[in-house]
C-alpha cells in the first residue's frame, strides 16, 4: 500500500496528513490487490478540496469533494 499526500495552496499539517492517510488506508480492505493512492488537499478560495485517486490492479477510482472544513472534505 502506497499513499502519497500533496498539499496545494495551503500549509502542510501533520495532523491533516495523518487523518487523510488513516481514512484512505481503511479502503484497502475492500480491494483484492495492494493499492496505490494519491491524495491532493487544496484550498480554493474559501473551499477546502480533497481529491483522491486510487489504483488497485485493474481498478481505478477517483473522488473529489469540497466543503468549508478540510476534515469534512476528507470524510466525504
Amino acid at each position: 500500500m502506497n499513499i502519497s499526500i500533496t498539499f496545494r495552496h495551503m500549509d502542510a499539517s501533520a495532523a491533516i496528513k495523518a487523518y487523510a492517510r488513516d481514512k484512505v488506508a481503511k479502503l484497502q480492505k475492500f480491494l483484492r490487490q495492494p493499492m496505490t493512492a494519491k491524495v491532493t488537499l487544496s484550498l480554493d478560495k474559501l473551499r477546502h478540496v480533497a481529491e483522491t485517486r486510487i489504483s488497485s490492479g485493474g481498478a481505478h477510482l477517483e473522488a473529489k469533494e469540497s466543503s468549508e472544513d478540510m476534515y469534512a472534505s476528507i470524510d466525504k
